[in-house]
């Protein structure tokens, strides 16, 4: 009886729980400890990239099978997250229910230290942008193993946002943001979501041409060869000494020609359109009220307390996301559909749907592809693979703050509009 075949794996609580199909098709499970990565050295990780709440690192040392196609995932302390263990379930019990698990990536959990997290923390310090904040939380016990998404000869990390267009507006909130922030690109989520060619194109060469241009703080599109982050100006040399690049591209234009039409490839697959499709309607439906919409229902709630915005509102627990996630899949099957909800129900399940829905618009998209589109390969035989990452619960403490740089955001925009003429975004439907 083969053992390995069909290996599978699944989070409960701290345990990894393993199961093996056999070749009759049954299931076996052995519960296992979460891996001490204390007994590999600090330097034998090396930086890789990070976001605005973690850092991730690849690992460089002897030979181990237990971190073959991982990379460690780690918390920075300037950001409150959950434990590691109920980010898991998170994923393992809510998100898998609303995106196919082909999407996600695996996630394990692993024992560290404090010093060494300050080992780490110190050797990986030169290799970090000047402009990223915080450091690694030396004060956590665990980390993640993930799915390494960057072990593909090319791959890229998308930032896509909102995708949608709110009622009464006519530019949507990325493009009226950008504008806010002085930030020099023509990329619009809702091309990229458009399901469009053409308008697809115009988002990936706005993403490139924006990361071409030094804008990384957008940090809306990152490129990785042969697992490594490339800047700019490391592309040229970096590609043509990994070999992937015809001897007829000799210029940085070539490149961005190419890099775009093998991400559009990959893009205008079934599955991947599927997927954006899947991505917007979890965005646009999971914010059916806005988080003014959503601020005027707390008022009402609390205009005797006069509580502040989500204060004293506790952080949902995995239990609350999993009812939560029944009632928005199943509304008729509820005893109580969510549009007949009031009163302190009301205002639960509307907040519960926009913390989650600000999951989805903050998430990142990466693209493994096997190099770079060439003639001798039919664009429909090109295999890519896109993965979500970046699913994390938000926190009900920053409601305020979201409502604050929404207003903002609007004030400053309908200011700016007076001296020149507003974007006018396009949604699917309006074309």
């Amino acid at each position: 009886m083969n053992m390995s075949k069909g290996l599978k794996q699944v989070k409960q609580g701290s345990k990894s729980r393993r199961q093996f199909r056999s070749g009759n098709g049954l299931f076996f499970q052995h519960w296992l400890p979460p891996l001490d990565l204390t007994d590999t050295y600090p330097d034998h990780w090396k930086y890789l990239s990070e976001g605005g709440a973690t850092l991730v690192f690849s690992y460089a040392g002897p030979q181990d099978e237990r971190f073959h196609n991982k990379v460690l995932r780690l918390g920075k302390n300037n950001t409150v997250v959950e434990d590691e263990d109920s980010l898991i379930l998170f994923q393992t019990e809510v998100i898998s229910r609303l995106v196919l698990q082909k999407h996600l990536a695996v996630l394990e959990t692993v024992l560290l230290s404090s010093s060494w997290l300050e080992s780490l923390s110190s050797l990986c310090k030169k290799s970090r942008p000047d402009w990223r904040t915080g450091d690694i939380d030396t004060n956590r016990t665990k980390g993640f193993l993930a799915t390494n998404l960057v072990s593909s000869p090319i791959s890229v990390e998308i930032k896509p946002k909102w995708s949608f267009l709110r009622p009464g507006l006519r530019t949507c909130r990325f493009c009226m943001h950008s504008s806010c922030r002085g930030w020099i690109t023509s990329y619009c989520p809702l091309d990229l979501f458009s399901s469009s060619p053409a308008r697809i194109k115009n988002a990936l060469y706005a993403l490139y041409d924006a990361w071409a241009d030094g804008a990384a703080s957008q940090n809306n599109f990152r490129l990785f060869a042969d697992g490594r982050l490339m800047s700019p100006d490391d592309l040229l040399p970096a590609l043509r000494g990994l070999g992937m690049l015809h001897s007829s591209i000799l210029e940085e234009e070539g490149i961005r020609e190419l890099v775009v039409e093998t991400l559009l490839v990959s893009f205008m697959k079934s599955e991947s359109l599927e997927l954006l499709k899947t991505l917007k309607n979890l965005q646009r439906t999971l914010d059916g009220l806005g988080i003014e919409g959503l601020a005027s229902l707390w008022d009402n709630v609390h205009s005797l307390d006069k509580t502040s915005f989500g204060g004293g509102f506790p952080q949902p627990t995995i239990d609350d996301w999993k009812f939560f996630v029944t009632e928005y899949l199943e509304p008729q099957g509820s005893s109580v559909p969510p549009q007949a909800l009031s009163g302190e129900t009301q205002l639960r399940y509307n907040i519960l749907s926009y913390l989650l829905s600000a999951t989805f618009k903050d998430c990142s998209m990466m693209i493994m592809l096997p190099g770079l589109l060439h003639e001798s390969l039919p664009t429909s035989l090109f295999p890519s693979r896109i993965t979500l990452i970046d699913l994390d619960p938000k926190r009900v403490e920053r409601l305020q703050k979201w409502l604050e740089q929404d207003r903002n955001i609007m004030q400053e925009y309908i200011v700016s509009s007076q001296t020149k003429s507003a974007k006018r975004c396009v949604d699917v439907g309006e074309l």
